[in-house]
C-alpha cells in the first residue's frame, strides 16, 4: 500500500541529488538562457526545493547546506563552460583515422571517426561502409556541428554527447585495416554465438554481450515498447554480477576485485551503454560501502552515478540513454520504497515508469507504442527470469559441455515463447503516442514528486513541489 516516507532529512538521504539536480538543470537550461543565468536559476531551484522538503531543521544543517551549495555552484561553472566551449577545428582532414561507432540509416550512414586527436561526425553513403573499429584513410573538408544553420540544436547535442568536435564532409574514406580492439572481440563473440548457438539463442546472447541488435528479435521489441529490454543496464550488469558470486563465492577484497574488473569488461564490451555504466557505477559504490560497513542507498547510489557520468563529460545529458536511464533509475529507487513490497509496486511502477520515461523516448523517435504501457507490466519481471535462465542454457552449446543440444533446444523454446508473447502483445495494444505539453507535464510531476516523497517532504509538499516543477519545467521548455 502507499504511504508517504516517514520524515526524513533530504540532506542526509540524498546529498548526490541536490548537485546532480542543479547541474541538470543548467545544462537543461543551456541554449534557451546566458550561461550565467541557467546556472542561477538551477541553483536557487536547488536550494528552494531543499528548503521546501526539510521539514526540520536540524543541528549541522546550514553547513551542510552550505557545502553542498558550493558543490553545485563550482561544478555548474565547469559543466557549463565545458558545455558551450567551442573547439577550435582545423579547416581539413586528411590523413588515416579509426571509425569508433556506425550508425546505419536507410539512405546513409552516421559514421563518429577521430583522426588527429580529435572526433569528426561524417555522412557516407552507399553500402560499402567502414566497418567499426577499422582504420580508414579520410579526406575532407571540416566544419562546425549544426553548420550553417541546417541541423537543429538536438542534432548537435546528440552528436557532442557522442564525442564529436566538429563534422567532417569527406570526399573520400577507404578501409586501410581491419577492427582492432573491442569492436574485433565484439564481432568475435557475436560470430561464436552464431556459430554455437539457435538463432534465437545466439541473437539475444550477441545484444547482451557485445550490444550488436539483430533487427530480426529487436524490431518486434521495439514496435511493442520493450526495446530498453536490449539496452544493457542495471538488470544485465546486477544479473552478471549475481552469476559471478554464485559460481566463485568470494569475500573481502577478492570478491571486490573480481566482481569488479568482470562487471567493468563486460560493460566494455556490451560499447559501454549509460545505463551499463550508470548500473556499474553503483554496484562500485555498495561494494565499497559493504567493504566499509556503511549502510547504502539506493536513490543516494543512483544520484551519485550519475553524477560521476556528468563530471566525466558533462555533454552526457544531452544523450539520450543517459536521459533514459537517468530518468528511469531516479524514478524507480525513489517510488520503490514509498509502495513497499506490496502486489500493488510490481503494476504501479511499471505503468508510472512508463509515463515518466515516454516523452523522452517520444522526442527522440517521435512517438512510442501504446503496448509498452501493458507489455512492461509483465515482460520486466518474466525477462528478469529469462535472462539468467538463457545465460546458463547457453553454457554448454558455448563451451561444448554434456548436453548441449539439450540446453540450446530448451533456450531456444524459451525464447521462442518470449517472442511470440511480445508479437502478440503488440498486435492486442496497437497504436502510438506522440510527444506533447500534456504528457510531458505528466512526467515531470510524477518524476519531482516521487523525488520530493523520497527526500522526506510528505504528501503535501511533494504535491506542492512537483506543481511548481512542471509549471517551471513546462515554460522553460516552451522558451
Amino acid at each position: 500500500m502507499f504511504s508517504a516516507a516517514p520524515a526524513r532529512q533530504p540532506l542526509s538521504e540524498a546529498p548526490a541529488f541536490f548537485i546532480l539536480l542543479p547541474i541538470s538543470l543548467s545544462l537543461f537550461l543551456c541554449g534557451t538562457v546566458p550561461s550565467s543565468a541557467a546556472a542561477l536559476t538551477a541553483l536557487f531551484s536547488s536550494a528552494a526545493l531543499l528548503f521546501f522538503c526539510t521539514r526540520e531543521i536540524k543541528k549541522g544543517f546550514f553547513p551542510l547546506f552550505a557545502a553542498v551549495m558550493l558543490a553545485s555552484a563550482l561544478l555548474c561553472a565547469l559543466s557549463l563552460q565545458r558545455v558551450c566551449a567551442r573547439p577550435l577545428l582545423p579547416g581539413s582532414v586528411e590523413g588515416p583515422g579509426r571509425v569508433l561507432s556506425v550508425l546505419r540509416r536507410r539512405y546513409d550512414s552516421a559514421l563518429l571517426v577521430s583522426s588527429g586527436g580529435r572526433k569528426y561526425f561524417c555522412r557516407v553513403k552507399g553500402k560499402s561502409v567502414p566497418r567499426e573499429g577499422s582504420t580508414v584513410y579520410l579526406r575532407g573538408a571540416v566544419f562546425p556541428l549544426g553548420r550553417r544553420g541546417k541541423a537543429p540544436h538536438s542534432f548537435v547535442r546528440y552528436w557532442r554527447a557522442k564525442g564529436a568536435e566538429g563534422e567532417a564532409v569527406l570526399f573520400e574514406i577507404r578501409e586501410i585495416s581491419p577492427p582492432k580492439g573491442l569492436p574485433r572481440w565484439r564481432r568475435l563473440i557475436a560470430d561464436y554465438a552464431e556459430d554455437r548457438l539457435l538463432p534465437l539463442s545466439a541473437a539475444y546472447l550477441t545484444a547482451f554481450a557485445a550490444g550488436i541488435r539483430d533487427p530480426l528479435v529487436y524490431e518486434p521489441h521495439k514496435r511493442a515498447g520493450t526495446a530498453h529490454l536490449f539496452a544493457v543496464s542495471g538488470l544485465h550488469v546486477w544479473t552478471a554480477a549475481a552469476l559471478i558470486l554464485f559460481f566463485l563465492p568470494l569475500s573481502g577484497l577478492l570478491r571486490f576485485a573480481v566482481v569488479s574488473a568482470a562487471v567493468w569488461l563486460y560493460v566494455f564490451l556490451a560499447a559501454l551503454p549509460p545505463g551499463g555504466v550508470r548500473a556499474a557505477l553503483m554496484l562500485q559504490m555498495i561494494l565499497l560501502s559493504e567493504a566499509a560497513g556503511r549502510p547504502r542507498s539506493a536513490f543516494n547510489n543512483v544520484s551519485a552515478a550519475l553524477l560521476l557520468m556528468l563530471l566525466y563529460e558533462p555533454v552526457n545529458f544531452y544523450d539520450t540513454g543517459w536521459r533514459l536511464s537517468a530518468a528511469g533509475a531516479l524514478f524507480v529507487s525513489a517510488a520503490a520504497p514509498l509502495f513497499g513490497r506490496s502486489f500493488l509496486s510490481f503494476i504501479c511502477i511499471p505503468v508510472l515508469l512508463w509515463f515518466v520515461t515516454a516523452p523522452i523516448a517520444a522526442s527522440v523517435f517521435g512517438e512510442v507504442p501504446l503496448a509498452g504501457l501493458v507489455l512492461n507490466i509483465a515482460a520486466v519481471p518474466a525477462f528478469a527470469v529469462i535472462f539468467p535462465l538463457v545465460l546458463l542454457l547457453a553454457l554448454p552449446p558455448l563451451f561444448a559441455l554434456p548436453g548441449s543440444a539439450a540446453a540450446a533446444a530448451a533456450s531456444e523454446a524459451v525464447l521462442a515463447l518470449f517472442q511470440g508473447a511480445v508479437e502478440r502483445g503488440a498486435e492486442l495494444f496497437p497504436g502510438a503516442l506522440a510527444f506533447d505539453r500534456a504528457l510531458f507535464m505528466l512526467a515531470v510531476f510524477l518524476f519531482s514528486a516521487a523525488c520530493a516523497l523520497r527526500c522526506g517532504a510528505g504528501l503535501k509538499r511533494s504535491a506542492a513541489a512537483a506543481l511548481i516543477f512542471m509549471f517551471f519545467m513546462t515554460y522553460s521548455a516552451a522558451m
